[in-house]
């Protein structure tokens, strides 16, 4: 939203502010707020007056006019703009002035010399085309600049809304803001007064819509719109069309209200506002045809649309210059059906941008009633009827401001006087009360201020965040458990040589596919690309999508985890998802992982697994407490090929919400020495190596223990078997232990794993 500081100075007083003060208030306590000059390459541009005119003897279609810029000086120009009148003021360039990066000579056309050059719109980059020379409708002294007569050298703001400030988008929105930041007040101004009268059959058909007036205006003479006009649009970065339409995108940018002209004479029967009907379509401003669907709210009449409610006018029933009649809208309809409206249709207008962030319901009967009074000055005509249907009117929010509140929120006592005087700047009707401060919500704020704690914000805001005093934390921050473990396996992945990477949370389904993972069902109604439209299930896609980037780009050894989501229909899980390409093997991989959970403190085993994403040889799932929390292998090979992955990528995901950590018990340390004995142990190939070994760990004696060897071989152990050798260190704390006790501890151990897991003694 651009806005020229001198339209502020029509609603506030801004004298004695700078233009930097004003953007920096704004930026701390309103929101991000720019300051620019609106300018132009122009030097050597007058203004002067056209004394007389007549037709090019040899040149067709043009005309040579003498154009008085002095007291006693006139120079000849020739021009193609025939509308071109006696006595019209004119922007005139002298030879050797600078227009937008050109040099403007003395030429001669078909024998006659051209002293200078008539200046269009469009040749000072305002217009995209233009019929005509700009024409000068204010008295001016003759000679005066070209840029004193543009406003160049104007402030300007350029104000970045948030979503939920749509009050800002308006000229007047903004003077009300810094009425209340510089505390002066608002100008009143005259306001034209306009009621129901005469025959005009409107119909609200759809609940979206919340009201809609219409005003008709016949014997309205379409043609260009003042230069005042066009000067205030194009500082706002909006293009001329006409008197009639360059008065409602005035009002729109000046009270935030957009409205719509239509071409009275082509629109048949009464006027509806109503959901498009399947297979409706509709020509639209922007020269491109709209498909209609249920969506989309439009206004109709008895056997067409007419426009996109909030959104764009039909091209069928647009105001031109041989329109005569004119039916002026104004309307509010919902913000979230606009909303959703505009980017079913990919269109994004002045219109549906304020329409999106609310409008100021309230007041549309009387800003519809200026625009009236503005059309009828500078195109004439007639007000024939209007109508106003508004079946609810707005009732405003009452909210209790209580004074302990406000203490709670900031700290310190309310100001009465000043959240009195504040808050009525700012639109609020407010009232004291005996223990507080009764404010009613104006329409315009109504999307945003919801509650008493955005009534406090109104006030601390503007009073300024740097004036509340520091109060210390009372009660210490403390990290969740589920954070404190995230920090851990950052800090031990990193410490392994692993980089964490961060991916986008929606994804294609190609790689799914290719993977034979189930694919994703929730589906992003509004993706920023149209194949990347599904909330991801896995995160070994994205890994794997990582892992071609840096392969791409000449990175061989590749080591990345991600902590992220993933999303289901019934809610969302925090997953680790980890990938190395050529960086370990699968046995030091393996051990990474399981060194992992076991550094976190988590019991686990693993198991043989059948994931079709990986060798079917070459993967395994880790269960813990009884359930299975994630999965270790080697990408497929048929996978790796296809996707053109150079070495051996491994891959594992565990479910971190699963990993719940063992509380940790120490012990102190024995100060006898150990006693080492191996044993070797036949059993199913089947049977899981992990489970053996965290059943041994439990036994008091057993310090430490290692796997030195598993082999298989059926003609020593038989079909189906294989041999586990596993080095015991056994130490007591009472004591140095024995031969005896250590082959008696070591017999008890394997009677037990017998009977537990149906394993022999080698």
């Amino acid at each position: 939203m651009k806005v020229p500081l001198s339209w502020l100075n029509e609603f506030v007083d801004l004298e004695g502010i700078e233009p930097e003060d004003i953007a920096r208030a704004l930026t701390l306590r309103s929101v991000e707020t720019n300051l620019s000059v609106w300018d132009a390459e122009l030097e050597g541009v007058v203004f002067g007056k056209v004394v007389s005119l007549w037709e090019h003897p040899k040149g067709e279609g043009l005309k040579v006019c003498k154009v008085k810029i002095g007291e006693d000086r006139a120079l000849q120009v020739i021009t193609k703009d025939t509308s071109l009148r006696e006595g019209e003021g004119v922007l005139v360039a002298l030879p050797g002035a600078k227009v937008g990066g050109k040099i403007i000579k003395e030429r001669e056309f078909f024998g006659v010399v051209s002293e200078g050059m008539l200046l269009s719109a469009s040749e000072l980059g305002l217009e995209d085309r233009s019929e005509g020379v700009i024409k000068v409708d204010e008295d001016y002294p003759l000679g005066t600049s070209g840029k004193e007569v543009l406003g160049f050298g104007e402030p300007i703001l350029e104000i970045e809304i948030t979503p939920n400030r749509g009050d800002l988008l308006s000229v007047i929105g903004v003077a009300r803001e810094l009425s209340a930041l510089f505390d002066r007040p608002m100008k009143q101004t005259k306001e034209y007064q306009l009621e129901d009268f005469g025959s005009l059959d409107i119909r609200i058909e759809d609940p979206h819509c919340k009201r809609y007036r219409g005003v008709l205006i016949k014997g309205v003479k379409v043609k260009d719109a003042p230069l005042w006009l066009k000067r205030r649009l194009w500082q706002c970065g909006i293009k001329s069309i006409n008197n009639v339409v360059d008065v409602t995108n005035y009002i729109m940018l000046e009270r935030g209200q957009p409205l719509h002209a239509f071409d009275w004479d082509k629109i048949e029967g009464c006027i509806v506002v109503r959901s498009a009907r399947v297979g409706e379509g509709i020509n639209t401003l922007t020269g491109a045809y709209k498909q209609l669907t249920e969506q989309n709210l439009i206004i109709a009449d008895s056997k067409k649309p007419l426009a996109i409610a909030g959104v764009v006018g039909g091209l069928d029933s647009a105001v031109d210059k041989n329109t005569t009649n004119v039916l002026l809208e104004a309307a509010y309809f919902d913000p979230y059906r606009i909303r959703k409206s505009a980017k079913s249709l990919g269109i994004q207008t002045e219109s549906s941008y304020r329409f999106e962030r609310n409008v100021d319901i309230d007041a549309l009967k009387r800003y519809q009633n200026i625009a009236t009074e503005l059309i009828l000055r500078l195109a004439g005509g007639k007000v024939n009827a209007v109508r106003d249907v508004y079946p609810e009117p707005y009732k405003a929010l009452k909210i209790f401001l209580s004074f302990g509140k406000y203490k709670r929120y900031t700290g310190e006592d309310l100001d009465k006087e000043f959240a009195l005087r504040v808050l009525q700047r700012l639109g609020f009707e407010c009232s004291e009360s005996t223990c507080g401060l009764n404010v009613f919500v104006p329409a315009f704020r109504s999307f945003d201020v919801k509650g008493e704690a955005d009534v406090v914000e109104e006030l601390i805001r503007v009073k300024g965040y740097d004036s509340l005093r520091q109060e210390p934390l009372f009660i210490p921050s403390k990290a969740k458990r589920i954070d404190r473990l995230e920090n851990t396996i950052r800090n031990f992945l990193s410490s392994r040589g692993f980089f964490e990477v961060l991916n986008f949370s929606y994804e294609s389904l190609e790689l799914y596919t290719i993977l034979g993972l189930e694919p994703p069902k929730i589906e992003i109604t509004n993706p920023l690309l149209k194949n990347e439209r599904f909330l991801r299930t896995s995160l070994i896609p994205s890994l794997i999508k990582s892992c071609l980037y840096n392969k791409k780009n000449f990175v061989q050894q590749v080591a990345i985890f991600e902590l992220g989501k993933v999303f289901f229909e019934n809610g969302e899980e925090k997953r680790l998802g980890l990938l190395s390409c050529d960086s370990h093997s699968l046995e030091d991989f393996r051990t990474l992982v399981s060194d992992l959970l076991t550094y976190i403190s988590v019991e686990h085993f693993s198991q043989r697994s059948n994931y079709p994403f990986l060798h079917p040889n070459l993967q395994v799932e880790f269960i813990v407490g009884g359930q299975r929390v994630g999965f270790l292998g080697v990408l497929h090979p048929l996978i790796q090929k296809e996707l053109d992955i150079k070495g051996s990528v491994l891959i594992s995901e565990l479910e971190v919400e699963k990993l719940q950590p063992k509380k940790v018990k120490y012990k102190s340390i024995s100060n006898y020495p150990p006693v080492v004995r191996d044993i070797s142990l036949v059993m199913d190939k089947g049977q899981s190596v992990d489970k053996l070994i965290l059943y041994i760990r439990d036994l008091e004696e057993v310090e430490d223990l290692s796997v030195f060897s598993v082999w298989t071989n059926e003609e020593v152990l038989g079909e189906g078997k294989k041999s586990v050798s596993i080095r015991l260190f056994l130490r007591s704390t009472k004591g140095s232990m024995s031969d005896e006790e250590a082959n008696s501890i070591v017999f008890k151990l394997v009677e037990d794993l017998k009977k537990e897991f149906n394993v022999s003694l080698r």
